[in-house]
């Protein structure tokens, strides 16, 4: 499976538990005009960056089956869930749901004013 099919499947599956993620590409572009463009949140940064569906800080690092994160990596992992975000890194869908519903609270309640 491509690396873009498996961001696309995670984010699919983590949508079912109310789940918003984007994609953080990183990277360095070099401009037509020869000037380079750098993307990305910053290093080591996860893949996927979203909010959980209580509204909690989301970040997801997407591993090659068998991989594990960077050391800058598993920083930002570490910073995201002491600040009391959500992070983790997975491999698979299936896998990205199961670690997902490990911190869901329960259900819950939105109520609109007015």
């Amino acid at each position: 499976m491509s690396e873009s099919s498996r961001y696309n499947e995670i984010r699919q599956e983590l949508q079912k538990y109310g789940a918003r993620v984007f994609r953080n590409q990183a990277g360095s572009y070099q401009l037509a005009d020869g000037r380079w463009l750098t993307s990305g949140l910053c290093p080591g940064a996860s893949d996927l960056i979203g909010w959980s569906r209580e509204g909690l800080f989301l970040a997801i690092e997407v591993k090659a089956p068998g991989k594990r994160p960077t050391p800058a990596q598993a920083m930002f992992i570490d910073a995201v869930r002491s600040a009391g975000g959500i992070a983790f890194a997975c491999s698979t869908a299936a896998e990205a749901s199961d670690l997902l519903r490990r911190h869901e609270t329960g259900p819950v309640t939105v109520t609109l004013e007015g």
